[in-house]
């Protein structure tokens, strides 16, 4: 039988029985567990904190993937947001904070690390962005609008207009309702719009 015409089931016999791709694979999966290992170690000061709190997470991604709860440990995840974490450990502070319970704490944080976030284009610098449209009380108005009017932060600005559905409609209407026609705002602006009270 050709490789061609071969069946699932019999390439994966085959490759189970491969002593070459075996030892690839128990190497991949290794460096996988290497890296995850790594990561928590990383997180280790991160975790005791929010366990102090009454948070116990094995890793900060265990809050980005929860459905409870966990205010308590906002300020804990803001404070850790400037330390000296591998930039993975970042993301998951960052994505972690990405919801309505950092409103009030977590925002002021998060405009220094936008604004110390380089790179328009990069993924961190988006998800910080989500991130403030999610922290932001209405006395942060004009920070978003700020943030949002600077071209320099690229798609970075995405998520910006959602921070305004705090304020009320006729202060921020007419901002957003600008906003319809820029290639990064757009989308999020029309959205703002519709969720206004």
């Amino acid at each position: 039988m050709t490789k061609e015409s071969m069946t699932a089931a019999e390439l994966m016999a085959e490759l189970a029985s491969d002593p070459e791709y075996q030892r690839k694979m128990r190497e991949k999966e290794e460096a996988r567990q290497k890296k995850k290992q790594v990561l928590i170690e990383h997180q280790k000061e991160l975790i005791a904190e929010c366990g102090e709190v009454g948070v116990n997470i094995k890793s900060v991604w265990d809050l980005v993937n929860t459905s409870e709860s966990y205010h308590a440990a906002i300020p804990v995840l803001v404070d850790h947001l400037h330390k000296d974490h591998e930039s993975r450990t970042i993301q998951g502070i960052v994505r972690a904070l990405t919801t309505h319970e950092s409103r009030g704490v977590a925002f002021d944080a998060l405009v220094r690390l936008f604004k110390s976030t380089a790179e328009g284009t990069s993924e961190l610098k988006w998800l910080i962005g989500a991130a403030l449209a999610e922290s932001a009380t209405a006395s942060d108005v004009d920070v978003v609008i700020n943030l949002a009017n600077d071209e320099s932060h690229g798609r970075g600005r995405e998520f910006l207009p959602l921070g305004l559905i705090i304020a009320s409609k006729e202060s921020v209407l007419p901002i957003l309702q600008g906003w319809t026609n820029d290639p990064e705002l757009s989308k999020s602006a029309k959205k703002a719009i519709k969720l206004l009270r």
